[in-house]
């Protein structure tokens, strides 16, 4: 007898169960899943428009709307709908991101199951980094850089740990408390820094700001090899790297659509840095349709956050409460 609640007929997932179940998925499942998106969207084998996004400048929030449907899975096909407000988590003591995934049955449209999307989000946004990390990175990459240490830092260690061996967490952030926190949670392997010995130090840096002016400048990246995944600046308004950057980058992104209104890429193709023949998607490279430029050591994986990558994180879900 099924013992989780249901509104018309639909499962409705506490937070408490989308961590057991994910838990026991494990993240090297989750990674796989969130891969098999890439390399789908690269085949031509999705429906996933770009998010629309409806922006309230008074309020500093937005609201955002994202369908996918992958035809792999021809049965299924969901929406994610999720608002973010920077002043959530101190002017209202909210999370920055709140929102609600429906999954449907594609025959009928009966949504089959529905949950908060805030923690399954930190956890597709992580395994996708992974999969960057996996495809871009040196193999013998040990040492992990995290500007910004809120929420996503800690779903962003263990995914990359999954497809690293991680020996050194070099953690940088304003909030010396967010900091600490890292530390009592990953144990010795973490140290404090700067953002410019992150930079200098890591084989492996993941920005994680949800800064709306860029604080991450040419003149500060080395020109070694090393991967740069930019997290926080998946908006127009949200920019953690200054345009010119992408000049000295191999640069890849999880949607060559999504990515043109990110702040970074949005800027550097105004500013004419780019043109949008040269935007790369990492699904490309998977699947051979794009290469690496060697001539660049500094690889760059810019993420927008794909409405597929949650529909694969509510697939598997649905599917794991299925099994006997």
């Amino acid at each position: 007898m099924r013992t989780l609640s249901e509104i018309h007929g639909a499962i409705v997932l506490s937070d408490d169960e989308i961590v057991k179940r994910l838990t026991s998925i494990g993240w090297p499942k989750i990674i796989d899943a969130i891969a098999e998106t890439f390399v789908e969207e690269a085949n031509g084998k999705v429906v996933s428009p770009a998010k629309t996004i409806i922006g309230f400048p008074e309020t500093n929030s937005d609201f955002r709307v994202m369908p996918g449907y992958m035809e792999k899975y021809p049965n299924l096909c969901g929406v994610k709908i999720i608002g973010a407000c920077t002043d959530n988590p101190k002017k209202y003591g909210l999370p920055l991101a709140i929102g609600t995934y429906i999954l449907n049955d594609t025959a009928t449209q009966r949504p089959l199951m529905m949950f908060d999307a805030a923690i399954p989000t930190a956890w597709r946004t992580a395994a996708a980094t992974a999969v960057s990390v996996w495809q871009l990175s040196s193999l013998n990459a040990t040492t992990l850089g995290i500007i910004g240490c809120g929420v996503q830092a800690h779903y962003h260690v263990p995914a990359i740990q999954s497809v690293r061996n991680i020996t050194k967490i070099l953690v940088c952030d304003l909030d010396e408390t967010k900091m600490n926190r890292m530390i009592e949670t990953f144990g010795e392997i973490v140290v404090k820094a700067t953002q410019q010995e992150v930079l200098d130090q890591a084989d492996i840096v993941v920005t994680l700001t949800p800064t709306t002016e860029p604080h991450i400048f040419i003149k500060d990246i080395p020109q070694r090899e090393m991967l740069l995944c930019a997290i926080g600046g998946d908006s127009e308004k949200k920019i953690e790297f200054e345009p010119s950057v992408v000049t000295v980058v191999d640069h890849f992104c999880d949607s060559l659509d999504q990515v043109k209104h990110t702040g970074t890429i949005s800027r550097a193709l105004e500013e004419q840095y780019v043109v949008p023949k040269e935007l790369k998607s990492l699904g490309k490279l998977m699947v051979g349709q794009e290469s690496l430029d060697v001539s660049k050591p500094v690889k760059m994986f810019l993420s927008t956050g794909v409405a597929l990558e949650d529909l694969a994180i509510a697939r598997l879900l649905y599917t794991e409460i299925l099994l006997p």
